[in-house]
């Protein structure tokens, strides 16, 4: 893999210097979501997939190089009772978030790409796979279900941030990933291209699920927080044959050393509108 993205980077550089085609992309993706965090594991990512959906413009600079800005819309979520563990399901947490991204990636592809220049040049490809990374922003809203109604669970503090009983602060809702994945497009006419690629979403923050850290004290979070916040804090006792049970202070809630992730995977097309040009260095 090294030798061939070392020999693509030569290969684009090449290019620089002869005459080429400018193209600017318009294009629409569909596809599926998932969630990696303390309520589904990495074996169980894909199993119960979310739907997304999302537009983008992309500039490509050269066959090898091009550069996208994206919009996309995505359910993700998470629920103790569907996995195989038995701690979690008593644990017995639970939640769903739509995802609402947009930020900027760079593209390389793996082979010069884009047949239909002007000289239909033999060392151009109507196919490849392809490689990308950038940085985006996104915002997210956890909710559980509870008697009837999706309730948001930040402002809630289940964990008792940004109260009395627990300094940190509370996790903000709107932040910072790092997308980065790869795929593969092929053109079908010099104007359409469709593509499928599968991408990951590392996160900065521990709370696309709202459980990270440990139980705070129950009663003292219902007399700061509201009994609701109590309540969904620790949902153990809702499972059967634990209606008696209760958390204690500092037990463990979730794991703060991993970070959560989100993926989407999709299917594109686009259209693109062409500008020609020659250039030498």
């Amino acid at each position: 893999m090294k030798k061939i993205i070392i020999g693509s980077i030569l290969t684009a550089v090449s290019f620089c210097s002869n005459a080429q085609q400018k193209s600017r992309e318009f294009g629409y993706n569909i596809g599926t979501s998932n969630y990696l965090g303390d309520l589904q594991t990495k074996n169980k990512t894909y199993k119960w997939p979310g739907f997304s959906t999302g537009i983008f413009v992309k500039q490509n600079l050269n066959p090898m190089f091009a550069i996208k800005g994206f919009i996309n819309y995505a359910r993700i979520s998470g629920d103790d009772a569907k996995t195989f563990s038995q701690s979690q399901i008593n644990r017995n947490l639970s939640f769903r978030s739509f995802v609402l991204e947009w930020g900027v990636v760079g593209e390389l592809n793996l082979l010069p790409f884009n047949r239909y220049t002007e000289q239909r040049d033999s060392r151009h490809y109507n196919f490849t796979p392809f490689l990308y990374a950038g940085l985006n922003v996104f915002h997210f809203n956890p909710k559980t279900y509870y008697n009837g109604q999706w309730i948001a669970l930040q402002p809630l503090s289940t964990e008792g941030q940004n109260t009395s009983i627990n300094a940190q602060r509370n996790y903000r809702l709107t932040q910072v990933a790092l997308p980065f994945g790869f795929g593969f497009k092929f053109q079908i006419t010099p104007e359409i291209t469709i593509a499928y690629e599968m991408g990951a979403r590392k996160t900065f923050t521990d709370y696309l699920d709202d459980v990270s850290t440990n139980y705070t004290d129950l009663s003292l979070l219902a007399a700061v927080k509201g009994n609701l916040a109590a309540e969904l804090s620790y949902r153990g006792d809702e499972v059967k044959g634990n209606e008696l049970t209760s958390s204690y202070l500092g037990e463990q809630r979730g794991n703060s050393s991993n970070k959560d992730w989100y993926l989407i995977n999709s299917f594109s097309i686009s259209y693109k509108l062409y500008k020609r040009y020659s250039s030498r260095f």
